[in-house]
């Protein structure tokens, strides 16, 4: 027992180590040596279980999207009761003023999540969560600014799934690539790792010190996580492919259900509509499903008095700050949310379905009024 918590301990700090934004911390530390050394003191068959939990572990842990249902708000106790909405204008003379207590409703873009599930359609009940992952923070500004310039919800989904997929940057489309230099810059060099390759190095490392099973039967012991991964190495090489068209991602990624149910699950006359919950210090909201995916979807929002602008998400699971650090700066305690500022807020929103198994969508807020006819076609939304 001893060896095996002495294993734990150092295959923490690897962890650590490979996973850490110190790039020349992480040389120092020589995780992949720390772990022979570990491994051969501790002897390979005593702590192989505890290798390959610790791998499951740091594939969690390093992920650009973290889904996790169980992180969601809670539904509030407070009653919404006589909801009288107002829609929000988006348009650039609004965006700075303060927004006021009462009742509002706004359209959002949902951007599905995973692969080989189904789409979520009218009707079916949603709980909303903030994002989490390493890469959250980059998937949300990606949203956020593509779909406020006017880029089709479609191509912004297919740089989101190769974020979410571990690609580096240097293998998306050359015009991709462009995009990203355009919309989020300041992440460019984020997204150029690997951190997929990083733990299957590890693992090599590892493996031949003696006989530990090979990476791939070890994520068939795994469970949810192994299949996991297993799936997005397939996906990988569809989002990998820089010659593929964003149309046809889709078609690709996404197999046939297996279990029987259409592709696209409805809620049905006897189920309840989504839940409210408070998804900020007095600002409650409620989403509702409509298109599902890539389509207009219906975010209700209570404006309380009490409500006011925390520094950072004070959900326990978020890992990223709200507004940009100039933003935070200049905000007192008890200054209102303009509207710019609660749309960067629901940019890093997540809806996961209530007992069925659809997508998880990340939300996008859209401007109500598009430069195009043809984006207002694209995202569902009448100008």
């Amino acid at each position: 027992m001893k060896q095996i918590f002495k294993v734990t301990l150092v295959f923490a700090s690897i962890l650590a180590a490979v996973f850490s934004t110190d790039a020349t911390a992480a040389r120092k530390q020589s995780p992949t040596d720390q772990l022979s050394q570990a491994l051969k003191q501790a002897g390979l068959k005593e702590v192989e279980n505890e290798v390959v939990r610790q791998l499951g572990q740091a594939i969690e842990v390093g992920a650009p999207l973290r889904l996790d249902h169980r992180t969601a708000y809670p539904p509030t106790t407070v009653p919404i009761d006589n909801f009288q909405p107002k829609k929000l204008e988006l348009t650039p003379a609004t965006m700075n003023q303060p927004l006021e207590p009462g009742d509002y409703t706004l359209d959002v873009i949902g951007h599905c999540t995973r692969w080989s599930l189904h789409y979520p359609g009218r009707g079916l009940a949603y709980k909303l969560a903030r994002l989490e992952g390493r890469q959250a923070e980059v998937i949300s500004e990606l949203y956020y600014r593509g779909t406020q310039q006017g880029i089709p919800p479609r191509g912004l989904h297919t740089m989101a799934w190769r974020i979410q997929g571990g690609v580096p940057l240097k293998n998306w489309r050359p015009a991709e690539q462009e995009l990203v230099h355009q919309l989020i810059p300041e992440y460019e060099s984020s997204l150029q790792g690997d951190y997929l390759e990083q733990t299957r190095e590890i693992y090599s490392k590892a493996a031949t010190l003696g006989k530990l099973p090979r990476y791939e039967t070890m994520l068939s012991r795994m469970g949810p996580v192994g299949e996991t991964v297993i799936e997005l190495q397939r996906a990988r090489k569809i989002l990998a492919n820089k010659t593929l068209a964003a149309e046809r991602m889709p078609d690709l990624l996404y197999g046939r259900p297996r279990d029987g149910l259409p592709r696209t699950l409805t809620g049905g006359p006897n189920d309840p509509p989504s839940a409210w919950s408070e998804i900020a210090p007095g600002v409650f909201a409620r989403l509702t499903i409509i298109q599902g995916n890539l389509g207009r979807n219906v975010l209700d929002l209570r404006v309380t008095p009490q409500a006011r602008i925390p520094s950072v998400s004070h959900h326990p699971g978020n890992t990223f700050a709200i507004l940009p650090v100039v933003l935070m700066a200049q905000v007192s305690p008890e200054r209102w949310w303009t509207f710019e500022e609660l749309m960067k807020y629901i940019s890093g929103l997540i809806g996961y379905p209530e007992g069925r198994p659809a997508q998880a969508l990340i939300l996008a807020p859209s401007r109500e009024v598009c430069t195009k006819k043809t984006d207002c076609g694209a995202i569902g939304i009448r100008g």
